[in-house]
């Protein structure tokens, strides 16, 4: 862990639940922060407030190559974790769903309590490995 001044922050409910059980750690948080990031620019265009300063360098062109490669990025992470996996990084991350929300998309049949430990679980472990995607691409495996 990290000391509590370099942390970033944590603006997605779930995974400060998470963070806050100890269940994940700040190299998660970031790997979340991360893909939320580079999802909201693949999909939307839109970057983290969306601002323009004097200081930023590039034209049309350059962000539609960033926007590219993010896009590229997300389709990777999506092939190497599996379309399970990518649904509940949506779910969790771009949709900011709750774990009893989700749990009750993924199993209806199923007590609210349990449902909810159940994707608790899978959060989890899609973060853990998330983080490993990433540093494999930084690799360039």
């Amino acid at each position: 862990m990290t000391d509590a001044a370099e942390r970033e922050p944590i603006s997605i409910p779930t995974v400060q639940a998470l963070f806050g059980a100890e269940d994940i750690g700040d190299e998660e948080v970031r790997a979340s922060n991360r893909w939320f990031r580079e999802f909201v620019f693949a999909t939307q265009g839109i970057t983290e407030g969306d601002r323009k300063t004097t200081e930023e360098k590039g034209d049309i062109h350059t962000w539609m190559l960033s926007r590219g490669k993010c896009s590229a990025r997300i389709t990777e992470i999506k092939e190497r974790l599996g379309l399970c996996a990518h649904l509940r990084l949506e779910m969790m991350l771009a949709r900011s769903m709750s774990f009893s929300q989700m749990a009750r998309m993924l199993y209806p049949d199923i007590s609210d309590a349990r449902g909810r430990m159940k994707v608790s679980a899978q959060c989890t472990l899609v973060l853990e490995q998330l983080v490993h995607v990433y540093a494999d691409l930084r690799r360039g495996s």
